[in-house]
Parts: structure tokens; sequence; C-alpha cells
């Protein structure tokens, strides 16, 4: 870890940069405009209403956003309340997950007390729960390399079609998809509920979209369970997909590493190490594990041969 530290450290300031660089570009003078533009309505409605004064509608915004701070809706059903035992379990959700959208958030102190002592002890389990999740679905994608294995098929081919498959299904059912019934529940473009698909399951939760929540729109409550269900699920497959990422990168490092090393012992002579005959290695498993690569004809053999074919050229 102490030789890649510097190496990590550098490429996290490099890519926060870059970001900020790319994040200001598009949205800073959008932000100007439309401050601008309050301030031009805000002019307005003091020469519109001479009764008025600035100082008054100052205080009238100022009410307006104390009362939004509590979760109070300020357009369309007012009386709705965000603390009854639904939207209270969707709460208790957002803790647990980490998520944090912070559209409602607890304004007592005692609220306060319990919401700390409460994610003390549920963000763990819920992390536990995510995982046997992962592990559940990492286990179906095991059943069927077996029976893949079974008819024939080469480790390879194996790996890459539980890959696409993992990847197809997971891409399609929880971020492809999604998107679709936002568009039809809550009246959002695709950009939108695709943008909020990843944002939440990502545990970003910055909170600017959230499902099931709009004041101005009846829900069935049949739709914010599968909306918690799409969440814990697409949880599940997130921590999964990382995971095989980053054996992804891994293998990738090490076949790096080792050419590194083969370039060095060519430019200095120096005798390779011993090869290991692969018909001493072991036979064909009988199961392939695609979040845990296995030593032979894994991706690193495609790397492999994608590094020599680039060589050729």
């Amino acid at each position: 870890m102490a030789e890649k530290g510097p190496f990590l450290t550098s490429c996290i300031i490099f890519y926060l940069s870059i970001g900020a660089a790319i994040f200001q570009i598009f949205e800073q003078q959008p932000w100007q405009t439309a401050r601008e533009k309050y301030d031009t309505q805000k002019e307005n409605i003091v020469k519109k209403f001479k009764c008025l004064t600035k100082e008054d509608l100052d205080e009238i915004l100022e009410t307006v956003w104390e009362a939004a701070g509590q979760g109070v809706p300020i357009t369309g059903d007012t009386h709705r309340d965000p603390w009854d035992w639904a939207n209270s379990v969707v709460f208790a959700s957002t803790i647990v997950t980490t998520i944090g959208f912070g559209n409602v958030a607890p304004k007592t102190e005692g609220g306060r007390v319990f919401c700390i002592l409460y994610g003390l002890c549920g963000i763990p389990l819920c992390l536990v729960w995510i995982s046997e999740l992962g592990s559940f679905f990492g286990n179906r994608a095991k059943r069927l390399s077996a029976v893949l294995i079974r008819k024939g098929l080469s480790v390879k081919k194996v790996q890459l079609t539980c890959t696409a498959l993992f990847l197809l299904w997971g891409l399609l059912v929880h971020l492809v998809l999604p998107p679709v019934v936002f568009m039809y529940m809550e009246g959002w473009s695709y950009l939108e509920g695709f943008y909020y698909s990843f944002i939440t399951l990502t545990t970003v939760g910055f909170g600017d979209y959230v499902a099931g929540v709009n004041p101005n729109i009846n829900y069935h409550r049949l739709y914010k369970v599968l909306a918690q269900l799409w969440i814990y699920m697409g949880l599940a497959w997130l921590s999964l997909f990382f995971s095989w990422n980053v054996n992804m990168v891994v293998e990738a490092h090490k076949v790096l590493k080792k050419r590194r090393r083969q370039r060095y012992r060519d430019f200095y002579q120096v005798e390779p190490e011993p090869v290991e005959d692969k018909d001493k290695q072991g036979e064909k498993p009988n199961v392939v594990d695609i979040f845990d690569f296995p030593k032979e004809d894994d991706y690193s053999t495609i790397i492999k041969q994608i590094g020599a074919r680039a060589q050729e050229i």
C-alpha cells in the first residue's frame, strides 16, 4: 500500500480537479442566470403589489423557506403528512442504506438523537443483508456456470457468458427500464429517471429527484413498495458490479506488471522465471465465480491476447 499510496492520491486529486472543472463549466453560468432571474422576479413582484415592500417579501420568502425546511409541502396537497407510517418507512430506509435524500429530515432533538443511534445499528445490519443478497445472486451465477461447464463449454466462454448475463440483467432491471416507469409515474424525462436511478443506487442521494413524494400525484401504495424493493435489489447488484469491476482492474494490473518485469528481464538479459506446466496445475473447475477469477483461462488471458495483437499491429 505504501508504494501505491502516492500514485492513488495523485489520481484522486487529478480526478476531483477534472470533475470540479467540468461541473463548473456546466453549472456555474445557469446558476448565475437563475439567481439574476430570481432577483428580477422579486423586483417585479414588489412593483406589481404596491402595498408590499422588499422587506415584507423577504419575510414571506423566509417563512416559506422555513416551512420547506421542515418538510411542509409548499404547493399541491399541503396536508400530506411526510411522517405517516408509509413515508416514515421510506425515511428509515434512506438511513440504513446511507442514501439520505435530504428532502425529509428529523427536526426535533429527540428525532436527531434517535436517527444517530438508529443509523449506528441499522447501517451495519443493512450492509450485511445487502451482502447476503449479493451472495445469493452470485450463487445463482455459479449454478449457471456449473450447468454450462457440464455442457462442455470452456472456462473462458463460461466466464464471458455469465458476465454478459450479469451485466445485461443488472443494467436492464436497475438502470435502463426503471426510468420508463418513472416517466409514467413521476412525469420525468428519461434522462431525469436514469439520473435518479444512478444517484439512488450509488447512494449519492442528492435529493433533487425523489420518487413517490410529489404532493400533486396520488401514488398507489404498491408503487412505493416496489420502489423500495428495487432500491435494495439494485444496491445488491451494484455491490457485485463494483466487485467485478475491481477484479477486472486488479487482473489488468497484474498483467501489466508481469509485462514490465518481462521487459526488464529482456533488457538486462535476466533468466526468465520457470513456468509451471499447465497440465500439472489441476483439472478444469466444476464452477466459475465471475467475482473471484480463477487462475487459468480467465480475463487476464483475454487481456494478454489483446496486448499480443496490438504488438503485432
